[in-house]
């Protein structure tokens, strides 16, 4: 009888290995919450792709090339459109291609403008390239039939926002900079995101205190960027010191490998495709991350809304990472009152402060 009990027991031990695998499961990161400017509550169920086009008198040249994305499904007479530019040498717009639709899908036409066309692309041209195609992408939206036309302020001028990434970030401020002057034709964007921004030692600097004091900047950094590191933003935070304290705010993403896969805040977080053009590398850095916060702006901006995401100084909301599936919160951002005081794991970047960008001079 003992020996009959002992070999049941022995019967049922694969089962207890069986399920011994689901029991030690590491957690997973939180899905796209629901709601909210980072939310899966889209406007509209499409989106629409056209391109690619060139700035007027340079056609072929890939410098100016640009695309348009416009919000469809159902398409609206007009929308706020967002200028987004790329890191140096990611001239490619599906490496952004999530984070362009949740905007567009949001409401907003995006245009994506390359700037380069290739590595050899001298740094000191990317702000010229990009305001061409800027203007080309503006008249051709507001004049030929078939497109979402751009929404207007009360003044009649361009409702425009800039997001950028590595290089576009911190082109998305001399733009903005430059706006000011007439001459370069392109309008004072309301709103600018500038994720992990790179180039300071490569791309000629401007006059930022040009921008206009109104606009609502967020500057992002990684803790574990170790390309553009936090050089580039600290700067940019340093000279915009006549923006208005209410319209601005300094963001720190940080790492979290609580779980499985690990949420990882370097340089390359803000690219919504795997390396094999998939999309498996979407995850909450997205998600609570630049979708969020590029939405917030824009929502703040032309909606006079869910500001407190975008400039929140360190709000919850703002901050908030999500759960991850044992319910632990995911490491929540860091809003620094004082950037400067900021610790990363990378305080210097390589030679020209974003990766191999070499310097240049006009």
């Amino acid at each position: 009888m003992q020996s009959f009990r002992a070999h049941r027991l022995w019967w049922l031990l694969p089962l207890f290995w069986l399920a011994a695998p689901a029991a030690a499961a590491p957690p997973t990161p939180p899905p796209q919450p629901s709601s909210g400017p980072g939310g899966s509550n889209y406007l509209h169920a499409a989106m629409t792709t056209r391109g690619p086009y060139w700035a007027a008198g340079h056609e072929g040249q890939d410098r100016y090339k640009y695309y348009l994305y416009e919000p469809a499904s159902p398409a609206p007479q007009s929308a706020p459109v967002v200028l987004f530019l790329h890191g140096w040498n990611a001239t490619e717009p599906r490496a952004y291609g999530a984070w362009i639709e949740h905007m567009v899908r949001k409401g907003y036409t995006v245009v994506w403008a390359q700037y380069q066309d290739s590595v050899l692309t001298l740094p000191f041209l990317f702000a010229g390239d990009a305001m061409a195609a800027w203007r080309d992408a503006l008249n051709r939206l507001d004049t030929e039939p078939g497109h979402v036309k751009p929404s207007r302020d009360y003044k009649g001028k361009y409702n425009t926002a800039i997001m950028g990434h590595s290089a576009g970030g911190y082109l998305s401020l001399i733009l903005a900079a430059l706006s000011a002057d007439p001459a370069n034709g392109i309008p004072r964007p309301y709103a600018l995101v500038s994720v992990e921004p790179g180039g300071l030692g490569a791309i000629p600097k401007t006059d930022f205190s040009k921008i206009d004091d109104a606009t609502y900047i967020v500057l992002v950094v990684g803790t574990n960027d170790d390309v553009a590191c936090k050089t580039t933003a600290l700067f940019l935070w340093n000279e915009i010191k006549k923006v208005r304290d209410a319209n601005k705010d300094f963001l720190l993403v940080r790492s979290d490998d609580h779980g499985s896969p690990p949420l990882y805040a370097d340089h390359y977080f803000p690219a919504t495709v795997g390396f094999l053009g998939d999309a498996t590398s979407l995850n909450a850095l997205d998600f609570f991350v630049t979708f969020k916060l590029s939405v917030a702006a824009l929502n703040c901006a032309f909606k006079r809304q869910d500001c407190t995401y975008a400039v929140g100084d360190g709000r919850a909301e703002q901050v908030d990472m999500g759960l991850w599936s044992d319910a632990r919160p995911v490491a929540p951002m860091i809003w620094a009152e004082d950037p400067n005081t900021l610790s990363t794991v990378c305080e210097d970047p390589p030679p020209y402060g974003c990766g191999s960008v070499p310097p240049s001079s006009p």
